[in-house]
């Protein structure tokens, strides 16, 4: 009987030990990952508009001062971001927020701050305000609206600017919302680094008055700041952002 009576005490100490155990185990395999193992590898995630503009000069500069440094970029949705890093699938992750639905900071993680990415009108271009050097939101107040599906809180930017948005679309992709913007389905929102500003179908013009924009971060392990190839690769980036 007295056995009965042990054993569930005895299993939750075995399994609380077996946890701290687990997470030593990773940290210290995560510690040998960045130790120079891997310093001729660098695993980058980014979300996939930062691959328009914002990293190819940051390729090219950082393997200017490490070339025997094999890069792999690879696209992430940012939500799974901590995990990625933890497993060893990536030194470096880019990941955003809008700066009215911030995301939570894992202080857990080294934050590298890059400039903002500023949202922008994006109008078909038959629209009354193309010609616009810049559109305050309030002015499409009375506009049909192309918004995303999710992660984006176009809804409350409208809010902020002093009206209800009425939306007729919502796409899962930034190519589909300018395809229908393209068509005169609606006006929409777009960050700069999207592709819209390249399109010759549509116009992109700044938001006049108050801004809205991603807050894009650059993040990884403390431990991994060891490795000089990622603690290049983070300054790299932080100057080529700024420059910008």
């Amino acid at each position: 009987m007295s056995c009965g009576v042990e054993l569930p005490a005895a299993g939750e100490v075995l399994a609380t030990h077996a946890k701290n155990l687990f997470g030593e185990l990773s940290a210290i395999e995560q510690e040998v990952r960045s130790s120079g193992t891997d310093s001729t590898r660098l695993r980058i995630e980014v979300f996939a508009t930062a691959g328009v503009e914002l990293l190819p000069p940051v390729v090219k500069a950082f393997r200017e001062q490490h070339p025997g440094v094999r890069l792999r970029l690879s696209a992430t949705h940012g939500d799974d971001a901590v995990s990625r890093l933890r497993e060893g699938a990536a030194h470096v992750v880019l990941v955003w927020g809008y700066d009215v639905a911030p995301q939570a900071v894992d202080r857990g993680l080294y934050h590298v701050t890059l400039p903002d990415d500023p949202l922008h009108v994006v109008l078909p271009l038959d629209h009354p305000l193309v010609d616009a050097d810049e559109v305050a939101l309030a002015d499409l107040s009375g506009e049909q609206w192309v918004t995303r599906a999710h992660r984006a809180p176009y809804e409350t930017m409208c809010r902020l600017a002093g009206f209800e948005p009425q939306i007729t679309f919502r796409a899962a992709d930034y190519h589909s919302r300018q395809g229908l913007v393209a068509a005169g389905m609606g006006v929409s929102l777009l960050p700069r680094l999207s592709p819209a500003a390249h399109r010759t179908d549509l116009a992109d013009r700044p938001l006049a008055g108050r801004g809205f924009a991603r807050r894009v971060t650059a993040v990884t392990l403390p431990e991994a700041r060891r490795s000089k190839p990622v603690a290049d690769f983070q300054e790299v980036l932080r100057s080529s952002a700024g420059a910008a």
